[in-house]
């Protein structure tokens, strides 16, 4: 068994923070020491203390904090981790040099977006020194980390995966109810990559939609009050629900007969696996790693990124042909019961972490 120190340093539970937390989950599952420094006060510390791990709150606000180095280094004196695991960028450089005076057996990051590097010395020596391997959860991830100069051989891609206990197959309605409205649901932190918009846009393209549709908007967010403004200028208001954020999603995502996420970035969606781990048929664009998850015309549909056209033709196509959309929500279903487990993605991250130790106690 291994002993495990996790840094994150988000104030707010995104999708990053969701994939961390099942791997906390999964390895204190496997009999692992797993140890987290997260910024106070937040529901991944919460989250975290209900599971009775080891959290150490820690609010790291720069790259190069004194304060911050110096805390995180009287942590790491404390746990004395086999492996040091960076789950988000900022505290990459101070942890790295502390590990260097509290000797770590192996470091990792986690890059769980698609956004580029930036092409300097700086960001290629942070990702680079002193860092055993970089895990990109999509191949998507790891050819743009390749593109902005991190070696190939650093990288690492584990997909994520989801416990398929918490989502039973989906039970098919008889038929739907005379005047039910087809649900279409997105689960996403409301920021410009996610292209909210779009779907709003798409809303107002789609022929009878308030007759036939209505659209549930899980998440928070700073575009959030932009976003209902615009739902309520096109005469969209009384279709579109915003729920805010929400800890637990699942629920609502059972409640959708279809999921939509127009993103115009994307790593690899926590929510489009939760969607197909529910069954649904999901429409989605063809950014990131979402074509890894969704192959076009088999378990969803894609289209190509802030074309609000061809996503109220997919929303129409689905909502028309209820047949199709099950057979697809089944597919994605069987795609994740062969692809994207949570034990698949414990196994792995075991094993990377086993090669990593044993090169370090063979060198």
């Amino acid at each position: 068994m291994f002993s495990f120190l996790f840094v994150d340093t988000e104030r707010v539970w995104r999708g990053g923070q969701g994939q961390l937390f099942t791997l906390l989950e999964g390895l204190h599952r496997h009999g692992h020491r797993v140890h987290l420094i997260c910024h106070p006060k937040t529901l991944l510390e919460t989250r975290a203390r209900e599971l009775n791990l080891s959290v150490h709150p820690v609010s790291i606000r720069s790259e190069l904090g004194l304060l911050s180095f110096f805390r995180l280094l009287g942590i790491l004196k404390k746990v004395r981790p086999d492996v040091l695991a960076f789950n988000t960028p900022r505290a990459i450089l101070i942890g790295t040099v502390a590990s260097q005076i509290v000797s770590t057996r192996a470091k990792i990051v986690f890059r769980r977006v698609n956004f580029p590097l930036h092409k300097n010395f700086y960001t290629r020596f942070k990702y680079t020194w002193g860092v055993d391997s970089v895990v990109a959860i999509s191949e998507s991830i790891r050819l743009q980390l390749q593109v902005c100069g991190i070696p190939a051989f650093k990288i690492r891609t584990i997909y994520e995966g989801i416990d398929l206990s918490l989502y039973p197959r989906r039970i098919r309605e008889k038929a739907r109810a005379p005047g039910k409205p087809v649900i279409v649901g997105t689960v996403a932190h409301l920021s410009a990559e996610k292209g909210i918009q779009y779907l709003i846009e798409a809303a107002e393209l789609i022929p009878d939609a308030k007759r036939q549709i209505r659209f549930v908007i899980v998440g928070d967010g700073a575009r959030r009050e932009q976003l209902c403004r615009f739902a309520q200028e096109r005469g969209l208001a009384d279709i579109f629900e915003f729920t805010g954020f929400h800890p637990s999603t699942s629920q609502f995502v059972k409640s959708f007969d279809i999921f939509a996420l127009p993103s115009l970035s994307e790593g690899l969606s926590s929510a489009i696996l939760e969607a197909m781990a529910s069954s649904l048929p999901i429409i989605a664009t063809k950014v990131g790693g979402i074509p890894e998850l969704v192959t076009d015309g088999e378990n969803g549909l894609l289209v190509s990124p802030g074309d609000a056209g061809a996503l109220a033709g997919a929303i129409k196509r689905l909502v028309d042909d209820p047949e199709e959309a099950w057979r697809m929500g089944e597919r994605g279903r069987d795609r994740m019961e062969q692809q994207f487990t949570i034990e698949r993605k414990i196994s792995e991250t075991e094993i990377l972490c086993s090669a990593l130790l044993q090169r370090s106690a063979n060198s």
